[in-house]
């Protein structure tokens, strides 16, 4: 099932005694969790009593039997929220598959696995054979335009409205990390005013100051470290947020300067080089690109 059809069903509290929630970036399994947490125990005096999280490799499959079996006390349902169910075998699983078949339907037992699952690994036949009909719900990697929507999606629900030009903008200037991108929205509707509740590409370039700063900080430690991979990505969201590529360039002169060696005036005649390309009317991207690369093998 698609993490959006699922959503649908917990708004219509609509919630299975067995749910896998499987996918690969631990911020989004986390906000599943907290989204099923609402739903099951919505009475925030009774969470503590409502609601159980386990460590497979400290209770093992047993303690999360017993978990499940425990009835409710003070509310009509218990959450059971297992992690790293995957790393038992079908062996040590048996007393949970065993539950499987007949789980209590006063306990909605959440099992979250980061890893992907085959069709034959024994938590998709055990789930998929839960009594009656579970949730396996799917959270992919969300890149391009699926994390703009998402990220649109969820700000909506936290009360804000973000423009699809403004999600363009944030994941051109913060990356695609769910986390990060998710407290940037925050962020830039707080730096609008305390009552403002739009987020357009005036809020985001408002935060995108300690973005830069961040990066900048970021990009010379890569070229020091002589990390291409890190420092050629940086220096690409540093240009899309519209860092000026002289800025750039006088930065990473100062920073060939600075340590003394036998490359330094390497590299910085090779920084001289690309100033002069650059007030000659050369392109700023390839030439900051082919400089960036040239520092990091210096």
């Amino acid at each position: 099932m698609q993490y959006s059809a699922w959503l649908r069903q917990l708004e219509e509290g609509q919630v299975a005694p067995v749910v896998l929630l499987n996918g690969p970036d631990t911020f989004l399994v986390e906000e599943a969790v907290s989204r099923l947490t609402r739903v099951v125990c919505p009475d925030p005096a009774l969470l503590a009593m409502s609601r159980e999280v386990l460590e497979t490799r400290e209770v093992g499959a047993e303690g999360i039997v017993r978990a499940a079996e425990t009835l409710p006390w003070g509310a009509p349902r218990r959450l059971v929220i297992v992690r790293g169910v995957e790393t038992l075998g079908p062996k040590q699983a048996e007393p949970l598959i065993e539950y499987l078949r007949a789980p209590n339907p006063s306990t909605v037992l959440a099992l979250t696995v980061l890893l992907p699952i085959v069709a034959s690994h024994w938590i998709a036949k055990a789930v998929s054979a839960a009594s009656p009909v579970p949730s396996v719900v799917e959270l992919p990697q969300l890149t391009g335009r699926a994390l703009a929507a998402w990220l649109r999606a969820r700000a909506s629900g936290e009360g804000f409205e973000l423009s699809d030009e403004a999600a363009q903008l944030l994941i051109t200037l913060v990356g695609d990390e769910p986390a990060a991108l998710a407290g940037e929205v925050v962020k830039a509707a707080i730096g609008g005013g305390a009552a403002n509740r739009h987020v357009g590409v005036a809020e985001v370039r408002a935060v995108v100051g300690e973005h830069r700063t961040r990066e900048v900080f970021e990009l010379t430690r890569a070229v020091e470290q002589k990390d291409a991979g890190m420092a050629l990505p940086l220096l690409e969201r540093l240009l899309a947020g519209g860092e000026e590529p002289l800025r750039i360039l006088a930065i990473l002169s100062g920073q060939a300067r600075r340590p003394p060696s036998l490359t330094a005036p390497v590299r910085l005649a090779r920084c001289w080089e690309a100033e002069r390309r650059l007030k000659l009317g050369g392109p700023p991207r390839p030439e900051l690109v082919l400089l960036v690369a040239d520092l990091c093998r210096a």
